[in-house]
C-alpha cells in the first residue's frame, strides 16, 4: 500500500473554489466529485471533463469542513457540516431560500465530519468538538434550532469527537475518532437518541472495542481521519502531527474457526455481551503505519485517505491543495 501510494500521480486539476478545500467526495457511481471549501460554496463537478456542473451557495456562513451525498437520492441532496457547528441538509432541486430553512444547530463548537449510511436516503450522522455524536433522521425533522439541543446525541465522547466511519458490509459498526489519541467501534443496536426514545448517552455504552498507538496511550493527539477497507477488515486512522496508522481489525490468532463462528452469532442477531467485547480487546490492531514523504508529492499538499486508496480502482484518488481539487491516479 506504502509503495501504491507513493507512485501516484498528478493527473488533472480542478480549480472550482476560491478558498482552501476541506472535504471532497465521490458520488455512488464514481462519475462526479462534491467539494466543499472556505468560500462556503458545494461544487459538483466531474474530473473526467474537467467541468463544473452545480454550484451551491449552501447558506454556511463559516468554513465547510465536510459534506456528503445522501445515499439513492440520485445526487439531488447534500448534507454538509462547517467550523461554526452549523449543519445543513440540501436538496439541490429546490430553491436557496427552501434550503437555507433546512438547518440544524444541535453542535456546539466546530462540527468536523458527516457520515451517511450506506443504502440509507434518511439518516446521517455528524461529530464535533462538543464532544458528541449525533444521528438524525430527516424523516421526522429537516431542521433544528433548538437551543441547547440534545434530542439527537447518539454518543457523548466527553472529549472532542473529531472523526467518524461506517463499516461498509456491516453498517450498524461506527468507527469515533477522538482528540485523546482514542479510536472506538461502537455497535448502533446497542444505542438510541432521546429523540427514539432509548437514549444510553455514556461513552462506554455499547463500545465493543477501543485501540489507539502505544506511544500515544499518555498523549491527547487529534484523530483527523478514519477510514474503513471496503471489507471492514482494517481501518485507516490518520493523526494530528503524527503517522497514518493501517489497523487491522480481524484476529487470526484462535483461527477462522473462532472467526466464522463470531461472524455467524452477529448475523444471527445474538446479544454475545462480554465475549463480544472480550473478542475484539484481545486484538493487537496495529498492522503497519506510514508517513507520506515530501519528494513523492506536490508540495503543501494535505492527503486525503477514504476507501478507495486501500484498493485499485480505475477513478483515480484524490489530493486536495489549497483551492485546487488534484485527480491523481
Amino acid at each position: 500500500r506504502r509503495e501504491f501510494i507513493q507512485r501516484l500521480k498528478l493527473e488533472a486539476t480542478l480549480n472550482v473554489h476560491d478558498g482552501c478545500v476541506n472535504t471532497i467526495c465521490w458520488n455512488d457511481t464514481g462519475e462526479y466529485i462534491l467539494s466543499g471549501s472556505d468560500d462556503t460554496k458545494l461544487v459538483i463537478s466531474n474530473p473526467y471533463s474537467r467541468k463544473v456542473l452545480t454550484t451551491i451557495r449552501s447558506g454556511h456562513r463559516a468554513n465547510i469542513f465536510s459534506a456528503k451525498f445522501l445515499p439513492c437520492t440520485d445526487d439531488k441532496q447534500i448534507v454538509s457540516c462547517s467550523g461554526d457547528g452549523v449543519i445543513f441538509y440540501t436538496n439541490i432541486e429546490q430553491d436557496a431560500e427552501t434550503n437555507r430553512q433546512c438547518q440544524f444547530t444541535c453542535h456546539y463548537g466546530t462540527t468536523y465530519e458527516i457520515m451517511t449510511v450506506p443504502n440509507d436516503p434518511y439518516t446521517f450522522l455528524s461529530c464535533g468538538e462538543d464532544g458528541t455524536v449525533r444521528w438524525f433522521d430527516t424523516r421526522i425533522k429537516t431542521s433544528c434550532t433548538k437551543e441547547d439541543c440534545k434530542d439527537d446525541i447518539l454518543i457523548n465522547c466527553r472529549r472532542a469527537a473529531t472523526s467518524v466511519a461506517i463499516c461498509p458490509p456491516v453498517p450498524y459498526y461506527l468507527a469515533v475518532g477522538c482528540s485523546d489519541s482514542s479510536v472506538r467501534i461502537y455497535d448502533r443496536r446497542m444505542l438510541g437518541t432521546r429523540a427514539t426514545g432509548n437514549y444510553a448517552g455514556r461513552g462506554t455504552t455499547g463500545m465493543v472495542a477501543r485501540f489507539i498507538p502505544s506511544h500515544l496511550s499518555n498523549k491527547s493527539c487529534r484523530v483527523t481521519s478514519l477510514c474503513y477497507s471496503e471489507d471492514g477488515q482494517e481501518i485507516l486512522v490518520s493523526y494530528s502531527s503524527d503517522y497514518i496508522y493501517l489497523e487491522c481489525l480481524i484476529c487470526y490468532r484462535d483461527g477462522l474457526k473462532k472467526q466464522v463462528k463470531l461472524h455467524k452469532a452477529i448475523e444471527e442477531g445474538e446479544d454475545l455481551g462480554l465475549e463480544l467485547r472480550n473478542f475484539f480487546n484481545l486484538l493487537h490492531p496495529l498492522r503497519c503505519r506510514f508517513r507520506l514523504r515530501q519528494q513523492h508529492l506536490p508540495q503543501k499538499v494535505l492527503i486525503l485517505l477514504p476507501c478507495y486508496l486501500l484498493q485499485t480502482v480505475n477513478r483515480g484518488s484524490l489530493l486536495r491543495h489549497l483551492d485546487t481539487i488534484h485527480i491523481i491516479s
